[in-house]
Formats: C-alpha cells, sequence, structure tokens
C-alpha cells in the first residue's frame, strides 16, 4: 500500500508541476503579447514629416520611422518579470491602409524549472504579434 501511495503522489506531484510550468510560460506570453501590442501602437502613431503634407492619401507611415518606435517603446515597456529575456523587435510592416504589424520575440524560463533551463541552456521561445492601425 505504501509503495502504491507513494506512486500515485509523485504522479500527481508530476502534474501538479507541469500544470504550473505551463500556465507560467501563458502568462509571461501574455505580458509579451501586451508588450507587442504597446509597441504597435507607437509605431502606428510614428508619423514621417515629411510624408505628413507630400502624400495625398493620407499614409504617413513609414517602415523605419515605425520600426524605430516600436523598438523605443519595446526598451522602455516595464515588463515585469525575471523569467522572460532577449525581448526584441522581429519585424515591423506597415499595410497601405495604416495598419502596423509588429512581431516580438522573447525566451522564457518556466517557473519550477526555470532551474533546469537556465543550467542546460535551453529556454521555451515566444513569438506575438501585436497590430494597430492609425487613423
Amino acid at each position: 500500500m505504501t509503495i502504491l501511495t507513494t506512486g500515485v503522489l509523485v504522479v500527481i506531484l508530476m502534474v501538479i508541476g507541469v500544470g504550473t510550468a505551463v500556465t507560467g510560460v501563458h502568462l509571461e506570453r501574455n505580458g509579451l503579447q501586451a508588450a507587442a501590442d504597446s509597441a504597435a501602437l507607437a509605431a502606428s502613431q510614428a508619423v514621417d514629416p515629411a510624408r505628413l503634407y507630400t502624400t495625398g492619401d493620407g499614409n504617413a507611415l513609414h517602415a523605419g520611422f515605425a520600426r524605430r518606435a516600436a523598438q523605443e517603446q519595446l526598451r522602455r515597456y516595464p515588463l515585469d518579470t525575471t523569467s522572460t529575456e532577449d525581448v526584441q523587435v522581429l519585424d515591423v510592416s506597415v499595410d497601405g491602409d495604416g495598419t502596423v504589424r509588429v512581431v516580438v520575440t522573447a525566451r522564457t524560463h518556466p517557473p519550477l524549472a526555470g532551474w533546469f533551463t537556465r543550467r542546460t541552456g535551453l529556454s521555451v521561445p515566444l513569438t506575438v504579434q501585436g497590430e494597430a492601425r492609425s487613423r
């Protein structure tokens, strides 16, 4: 009976540990999504002054200005985490209708397994996309 109880407890603890790790990674992804949305909003407001009055279609956004604004916003964004690292803007695209898409990548270490993933150099890659439209 003791062996059976010990085996069941080990399985229960493993399930709790995996559930905690998955939940932790999901929460880190949600935080990164908020940062990507914030970067996309900042990028959608980055108007190129030279194109503001020269283009007649109202599209004064330029991909270079949008990328710089997204990177600056991401640098200033308060990510309150010790698990996520290497946060960077992977891609910024500007559509003709003023929609800006910002792709942000990062690496995270799950809770309860972070000690292992940091020592072995393994991490969970995260990629999110934020979108905003200027009007």
